[in-house]
């Protein structure tokens, strides 16, 4: 089983496809997260296919507590763009793999300020890799569409059954030993790197309290993703409010 010594150095890796609107936003909020944190936090965005401003802007944020690099390429998707920012931040991490954690979230995504600080409290208690809850922004979501998500999304107590690549924790060593992201699962590469974590018999928590709050758009960048869902949901509460009438 690897390691679970301290943890010297984190990094962030940030899949972004045509995210011009969102990355910025996401960037301030690790940055703000990354202030509470005693170790140095490094930030790789991989940005994918884009052919909007998002590698640009996110070159360009003006960070204070953690530095940003920017990769380009065409991975087209999400497990092989998550995967290539882990490779890009690892390349120049510390060479002990277990004293270095691995954060992720996605370009439309507003990590919490105790997001960071709460995974490393993970670490410390011996915990490998570790899922966060999504929330969505009230202000910026239609009510009918918050209802129903907070309605089916269930969250009881300390713990949770969710796992979501937008809010994913994980000890560098540990990544390395079940291979980490799949470059070949298109959709659901958060959970299937969670199965795999699993049958490695390594330790794993799902806390409620580490959270990111996410876009509520319903046309996402991949078919199947966490926007198809919303759309879902979208959808069945207009069936069942055209059924009700």
């Amino acid at each position: 089983m690897p390691a679970a010594g301290p943890i010297v150095e984190v990094i962030v890796a940030v899949p972004a496809r045509n995210e011009a609107d969102y990355i910025g936003a996401c960037l301030a909020a690790i940055d703000a997260s990354a202030r509470r944190c005693r170790v140095p936090v490094s930030i790789v965005v991989a940005a994918d296919s884009c052919h909007d401003d998002t590698a640009a802007i996110a070159r360009a944020a003006p960070m204070r507590h953690a530095r940003v690099d920017v990769i380009e390429a065409h991975w087209h998707g999400a497990g092989r763009t998550r995967a290539a920012a882990v490779a890009a931040a690892l390349a120049g991490a510390a060479d002990d793999l277990s004293q270095v954690w691995i954060a992720n979230t996605d370009a439309d995504c507003l990590a919490d300020p105790s997001w960071l600080p709460r995974q490393l409290r993970e670490a410390r208690r011996g915990i490998h890799a570790v899922a966060g809850v999504v929330t969505l922004d009230p202000h910026a979501t239609p009510e009918p569409l918050l209802a129903q998500f907070t309605a089916t999304y269930h969250v009881r107590g300390a713990t949770h059954h969710h796992v979501h690549g937008a809010n994913f924790g994980v000890r560098a060593d540990a990544y390395r030993l079940v291979g980490g992201w799949s470059t070949h699962t298109v959709v659901g590469e958060d959970h299937e790197l969670w199965r795999r974590l699993t049958a490695a018999r390594l330790e794993l928590r799902q806390p409620s309290d580490i959270s990111v709050t996410t876009s509520s758009r319903t046309t996402g960048r991949v078919a199947g993703g966490f926007a198809s869902r919303l759309s879902r949901l979208e959808r069945d509460r207009s069936r069942h409010a055209r059924s009700a009438s």
